[in-house]
């Protein structure tokens, strides 16, 4: 298996199970709670660990107790975190509540910490890594980390997460080989179906790989060439809880993509796995 370094986010979730979506002032009595890891890297390299990559994740935490149990679910799910960045401030945290009725997420989430800074990545050996995936966050540093690590490494593919609009983000895919989108970014750019989306991008950005999530009609993918997959969302006769449902989807594209699956046959996969994962609630089985 490969050893992938995950750089981003790492959160504490705290999860409200609801018979409803709350109505404003109303008062509502939870079915169930829990806490667990989140967040787009963390989870990526949990799941990543749980199909037998070594895998180390890099990013911000406060030196507080949230931050303590942050690292030390990261450290039981086999995700190293050596270069976890630990600050003073408040660590990230997700107040999440999922509606029953459908499986829906509403996260309001909480963080007074700084972003990662590209000096503290520059500390990382990075040509010891068979690949190197990044959520897109802090535009600034994060075009330096990604120069830093194109210029030290070989063939090893570099990744990029693109879910929320940030200013200059796309300026940055000429840096990467594998780009993966969620619907919410594209319909922000005024698009309305993920192939004329990846087409469009494509032509600007030149021939590389990329993906397109788009909920309950799967997802799509585009290749060097040109050619367009989808893959449809698998039939789930239950939606538990979508939380995590995306990050699951780049896990399960970079393993299968890592592991040398052709692009056609990683989509599959990826939705597959992400499928799966929202037919449950959190991530205690199917090997996630």
């Amino acid at each position: 298996m490969s050893f992938i370094l995950i750089t981003g986010n790492a959160t504490l979730d705290i999860v409200n199970c609801v018979a409803h979506y709350p109505h404003e002032d109303e008062e509502l009595r939870a079915l169930e709670q829990w806490s667990d890891l989140g967040g787009n890297a963390a989870t990526m390299a949990r799941v990543l660990a749980a199909h037998r990559h070594r895998c180390d994740w890099v990013g911000v935490v406060a030196n507080d107790t949230d931050g303590d149990k942050i690292l030390a679910t990261l450290k039981a799910h086999q995700v190293g975190v050596e270069h976890a960045d630990c600050q003073v401030g408040a660590s990230p945290v997700s107040y999440i509540t999922v509606n029953q009725q459908n499986g829906s997420r509403t996260i309001v989430h909480y963080r007074d910490l700084p972003e990662l800074a590209a000096e503290a990545f520059m500390g990382i050996e990075v040509e010891r890594y068979d690949w190197l995936h990044f959520e897109g966050r802090n535009v600034a540093a994060l075009g330096e980390m990604l120069q830093f690590a194109r210029e030290r490494v070989v063939d090893q593919p570099l990744s990029l997460e693109i879910e929320k609009v940030r200013d200059g983000l796309e300026d940055l895919i000429p840096l990467v080989d594998v780009v993966l989108f969620s619907r919410a970014y594209v319909q922000a750019q005024g698009f309305k179906d993920a192939v004329s989306f990846l087409q469009d991008r494509q032509a600007t950005h030149g021939a590389l790989w990329m993906t397109c999530t788009w909920g309950e009609q799967g997802a799509w993918a585009i290749d060097h060439d040109g050619a367009i997959f989808h893959e449809p969302a698998l039939v789930t006769p239950v939606v538990m809880d979508t939380v995590g449902a995306g990050d699951v989807f780049n896990a399960g594209l970079v393993h299968a993509l890592a592991t040398g699956q052709p692009l056609e046959q990683a989509l599959q996969y990826a939705v597959q796995l992400a499928g799966r994962k929202v037919q449950q609630q959190g991530f205690q089985s199917v090997g996630l």
